[in-house]
């Protein structure tokens, strides 16, 4: 509670700048949306798109996916592999997200694009990807380097957007939206806010020494319930439970509330226009809970628009594991064995 109180420590606690991410998001989503939308896809009316990435630059696919999924007429999927499926051909479309260039996975699904002739284009920040666009003449939105991947969402997210605002069918999308409510959400999650009327912080505090079960709904906050586990794992580096209604109805909901669990808090991540059966749904499944854990905390995004309040909630989320982090004095950016399997990979390249 002292420590989340006190700035200069917070600010301590955060060497490599993991809070800067955190303040600059809401003024790089518009500019990276005119970016991709500049970018006129190599196929704009393809009979799929097929997204690529890994880690922090893949979750911008899950969230592009989920928020596109009642307008988008052209089927989505989300791809964590080294190589494309089979049933991709030249009718499709691959849009391929690596921050840094060189992930190796999605390198690997480059350059089976490029073998099979199959239309792609990138979001980069430049490394092996930026070499192989300029070979090959292959579209791509460049995004500033720099970062660590997970802090480069809105560079990637909204570039990804750019591009899939070009599809059959998806609605008007207005980054400026979602600037002007993150600024405002920021004024009460800074570190200089006191806890009291800091929501980031009161919830990190909740957490905090828990084991945070993170629940999400299809398809309105499935990539949001995601982005909120992988931020606690590797800006925190706290494990997570982490399910989405309705399909934890079928299943988790038996382990948790088959006796207590006085150490798990459930986060459940909701939209203000989830459909009415599966909103009774999860305040039934709510309450078979509840006395089973040690709290229940239920969020909502906040803006007039899907995106504005997935954006509210990842933020949000963002704002907590950085928070948890400092609080156990852990310094949120680096991720060694992410690093260290890397470096032993290499060496057996």
């Amino acid at each position: 509670m002292l420590l989340l109180n006190d700035p200069a420590r917070m600010t301590a606690a955060d060497p490599s700048g993991m809070f800067d991410y955190l303040f600059r998001l809401p003024e790089v989503a518009e500019a990276a949306f005119a970016r991709g939308r500049a970018v006129a896809l190599p196929n704009a009316k393809p009979r799929q798109v097929l997204i690529g990435g890994m880690g922090g630059s893949a979750i911008s696919g899950d969230l592009a996916r989920n928020l596109l999924f009642d307008t988008c007429q052209v089927p989505l999927a989300v791809s964590r592999h080294s190589h494309l499926p089979a049933y991709l051909g030249a009718d499709d479309l691959v849009i391929l997200l690596s921050y840094s260039g060189n992930t190796a996975e999605t390198l690997g699904c480059l350059e089976d694009a490029i073998a099979r002739k199959i239309p792609v284009a990138l979001v980069t920040s430049g490394g092996r990807f930026g070499e192989l666009a300029s070979q090959h003449g292959l579209p791509f939105v460049s995004v500033q380097p720099g970062w660590q991947p997970r802090a480069a969402l809105g560079e990637l997210y909204f570039s990804l957007l750019g591009l899939l605002s070009q599809l059959p069918g998806v609605q008007a999308l207005d980054p400026a939206q979602v600037v002007a409510q993150l600024r405002a959400e920021r004024e009460t999650y800074l570190p200089e806010v006191p806890t009291e009327k800091n929501p980031a912080k009161q919830l990190a505090q909740a957490l905090a020494g828990k084991m945070p079960v993170i629940f999400g709904v299809h398809p309105s906050t499935e990539a949001v319930t995601t982005r909120w586990k992988c931020q606690i794992n590797e800006n925190s580096k706290m494990t997570v439970l982490a399910n989405v209604f309705p399909e934890l109805t079928h299943n988790e909901i038996v382990n948790l509330g088959a006796k207590p669990h006085p150490d798990h808090v459930m986060v459940i991540l909701r939209d203000a226009e989830d459909p009415a059966l599966l909103a009774r749904q999860l305040d039934i499944a709510r309450d078979i809970l509840r006395p089973q854990v040690d709290a229940v905390y239920e969020l909502m995004g906040a803006g007039p628009d899907k995106l504005t309040r997935q954006m509210s909630l990842v933020y949000l989320g963002d704002y907590v594991s950085v928070y948890l982090a400092t609080m156990a004095g852990i310094d949120p950016t680096p991720v060694s064995a992410i690093s260290d399997l890397k470096t032993r990979m290499a060496g057996h390249a």
